[in-house]
């Protein structure tokens, strides 16, 4: 599927720029003012009865009204009893052009893609405006003995295996580069730079030294590193190589789904079974990413369905696109059912879920008392049930359910998530950021789950409708989807 949509992704982008003047937004605005509960994304208290003031997508003014006056033929907006609060940032997914219009109707305004091949970076980005803010990791490395191996043929009659030994000629066409070594490790992190990925991202059977040589090398060109080291559902307490404190200790930047937590753990000498975590370990590795400076993205969303017994049909309706309807959302909902049944067929795999999700939670837990840093990030669509742009409310909600307080989790998903990307024109309503705000009903302070309650999504100081955005991804998916399978039909 992958493979052939690359081939197709150009016939499809032509489909959806002849209908992307039906989006029917307005320009941007020259001046914007906001007035109402200000939430700035820093983790502060919010501030009541507020004022932003954007000029040509900027945020010149944030404070009370007789701080930030008017600009002449401003458009005002008025949250009422509502809240304005900084644009969503995802900081893991797995974005496809036929869903990435989900992400911004949302109100998700930068996406974080986790591993992307060359060709679905340039359809992502060629994709109608407005979208999304694209950030991504190249092709991730990994070793010889890569699980992802399994879903890419040894060879393609049209051009070489989407993966491939790190150290090859080109990236074109490589969805996994294959580190063995130090050197081929360098070799990946040189061409990655090369074609001006945002991050690295090292897999869970990268040998020791090729993870430390591609760390080492990433820092030294400025490229920061992310790392999934394996979980117990997938193979973390089998094959994985490298553990959390391990990791840790080279210098990562940021730790994805609490992965090498228990692997670590258990090499601590922890009993992952035991009806209680033992405190005294969980704090050790709390404090290895601290010390380190490594970020935390844990994504219990993924892990939610099918760590748990209940129904996910109101949970899904209570998400934004959550009741969407048609094709994507059918292959979609085919690919979240197959995985939900898996899981809930097999009571060890079940229980390996639940694992996850339990040390997951509690290192992120034991990582916010002690003042690390916790971003939010969904791994949408991996998982069972897990929207793309809806996954990153859940998220924050499940952030909350495990104690987290909702302006910690708010700014999990925006000022902390800018920090953990080393973006300083995001993130926070604050002066000199992109003017990318939502405009919500209720106060996400109290109540996290009022993300959801979209009233405006802004984008770079452009006004967008929620439900003007909801249809044009419904629309511009079904085109997308409808030109692959045309082409697999061939």
């Amino acid at each position: 599927m992958v493979s052939k949509f690359r081939r197709t992704a150009a016939a499809a982008l032509a489909v959806l720029t002849a209908t992307a003047a039906q989006a029917g937004e307005a320009d941007r605005p020259d001046a914007l003012v906001l007035s109402g509960r200000i939430i700035d994304g820093s983790g502060a208290a919010p501030i009541p009865q507020g004022r932003v003031v954007a000029i040509d997508g900027v945020i010149t003014c944030v404070g009370k009204a007789a701080d930030c006056p008017a600009p002449p033929g401003a458009v005002f907006i008025d949250a009422g009893e509502g809240s304005i609060m900084p644009g969503l940032i995802d900081l893991h997914a797995h974005p496809r052009p036929h869903y990435y219009g989900w992400f911004l109707a949302s109100g998700v305004t930068t996406v974080r893609s986790a591993n992307t091949d060359l060709a679905m970076v340039r359809a992502l980005k060629a994709l109608p405006a407005p979208q999304t803010r694209l950030v991504w990791a190249g092709p991730m490395l990994d070793g010889e003995n890569s699980i992802i191996k399994r879903f890419y043929p040894a060879a393609e009659p049209d051009g070489p295996s989407p993966a491939r030994p790190a150290d090859g000629p080109s990236l074109e066409g490589v969805e996994l580069l294959i580190a063995e070594t130090p050197e081929q490790a360098i070799a990946a992190v040189d061409a990655l730079a090369a074609e001006g990925a945002d991050w690295v991202k090292l897999y869970e059977q990268l040998p020791p030294d090729a993870f430390a040589a591609a760390v080492q090398r990433a820092r030294a060109l400025g490229l920061p590193t992310m790392a999934d080291l394996g979980m117990a559902s997938t193979r973390g307490l089998v094959g994985a190589e490298v553990d959390l404190l391990q990791a840790a200790a080279l210098g990562l930047d940021s730790l994805e789904h609490a992965s090498g937590a228990a692997l670590a753990y258990r090499r601590l000498g922890g009993d992952l079974d035991a009806d209680v975590l033992d405190p005294a370990l969980i704090d050790q590795l709390a404090r290895t990413l601290l010390t380190a400076q490594t970020a935390l993205v844990p994504t219990l969303s993924v892990s939610h369905f099918t760590a748990e017994t209940q129904s996910p049909d109101p949970v899904l309706a209570d998400l934004p696109l959550g009741d969407a309807q048609g094709s994507v959302r059918d292959g979609l909902d085919q690919q979240w059912r197959g995985v939900h049944q898996h899981f809930h067929a097999n009571a060890e795999s079940n229980g390996k879920a639940r694992l996850d999700a339990r040390i997951g939670a509690a290192v992120m837990v034991r990582l916010a008392q002690l003042g690390g840093r916790i971003g939010a990030g969904s791994d949408t669509p991996a998982g069972a049930y897990n929207l793309p742009g809806g996954g990153l409310h859940l998220e924050m909600e499940l952030m909350t359910r495990a104690s987290l307080s909702p302006l910690l989790a708010l700014s999990s998903a925006t000022g902390t998530a800018a920090d953990i990307l080393q973006r300083q024109d995001i993130g926070r309503i604050a002066v000199g950021r992109r003017a990318d705000l939502l405009v919500v009903e209720g106060d996400p302070s109290q109540d996290i789950r009022d993300t959801r309650r979209l009233r405006q999504i802004i984008l770079d100081g452009q006004v967008l409708d929620p439900a003007a955005l909801k249809n044009r991804a419904l629309e511009d998916g079904e085109a997308l989807l409808a030109a692959v399978m045309a082409e697999q039909a061939d």
